[in-house]
């Protein structure tokens, strides 16, 4: 009958004997290693003495030689030792540690209200003399976060969409809670208002310095992989919402509610109430999409 038992102890033995091969070969390998460079110590040390120590051993060759070579060695010192001193002297000192750094928040200044749109009769009834969005009161949200970031803008993309300097990267950032007309999308086209919301944020943001405040709701990234941010003005308004309340943008949900919903609702309610900006009978009357502005 087949034993396999002994099977068992035969490949346990072929395994223990390639296991103490292995170690053996690595032991002599490493003995032998060590070896080689024992023998080859002395010429190491003697090189790196003749490296460090050329410039002693030529001038006691020339010392030793006498006559011109003896002068001739006392000259090549002298002018070795001027070399090593003025490179001393003239190192630069070591560059100093920078100093950290922080950022300092400014507190804004609520900007008195503006007077609010009169209406101008023209026939028995009264009528609304649509123009550009009137100037808006600063939103109730001021004061810049404590956690928000500090970073330039590098570029306008149209209104939602902008290029900012972060940590050395040129990062895309999709604001949170709004959506403006398109202008750049190659699927569809210039929408109704979108010109105006794009150059309106190119007047408040081109050059600046904003403040980017993360909303844990909705997550870090769009699934363009685009950075999902409030954007903060320096005088303390927030930009996502100016462009709704200055009837520039409409008030987006995406899937989830965010921490300022009510608040950008609100602003909404108020530009559609006052028929400013897309909201205007004579724009786009609160229809961006599939509108495309005559030429």
């Amino acid at each position: 009958m087949y034993n396999n038992n002994n099977s068992k102890n035969n490949m346990g033995c072929c395994l223990f004997g390639l296991v103490a091969a292995i170690i053996g070969g690595i032991g002599f390998l490493l003995y032998r290693g060590f070896q080689l460079v024992w023998q080859i110590m002395p010429w190491i040390i003697k090189g790196l003495y003749y490296f460090i120590a050329w410039p002693f051993l030529v001038f006691e060759y020339g010392w030793n030689r006498g006559g011109y070579w003896r002068i001739a060695a006392v000259v090549t010192a002298t002018l070795f030792g001027i070399v090593m001193l003025v490179a001393a002297l003239t190192a630069p000192p070591p560059a100093p540690k920078p100093i950290a750094t922080r950022t300092i928040v400014v507190t804004p200044t609520i900007v008195p209200t503006a007077p609010a749109a009169t209406i101008v009769p023209t026939a028995p009834a009264a009528t609304i003399v649509p123009t550009a969005p009137a100037p808006s009161a600063v939103p109730q949200n001021t004061g810049i976060p404590q956690d928000a970031l500090a970073v330039p803008v590098i570029k306008v993309t149209d209104g939602d969409t902008i290029h900012v300097r972060l940590d050395g990267n040129n990062v895309t950032i999709r604001m949170i809670g709004i959506n403006t007309p398109e202008t750049v999308d190659p699927r569809k086209p210039v929408q109704c208002f979108g010109k105006e919301a794009s150059n309106h944020a190119h007047q408040l943001l081109d050059g600046a310095t904003v403040y980017i405040e993360q909303d844990a709701s909705q997550g870090n990234y769009d699934k363009y992989n685009r950075l999902l941010r409030y954007v903060w003005l320096a005088d303390g308004r927030m930009f996502n919402q100016v462009m709704i309340a200055e009837g520039y943008a409409f008030e987006y949900t995406y899937n989830v509610p965010y921490t300022y919903q009510s608040q950008f609702k609100e602003a909404q309610r108020n530009a559609q109430n006052q028929q400013i900006g897309l909201w205007s009978p004579t724009t786009c009357n609160g229809v961006a999409s599939d509108v495309t502005p005559v030429p």
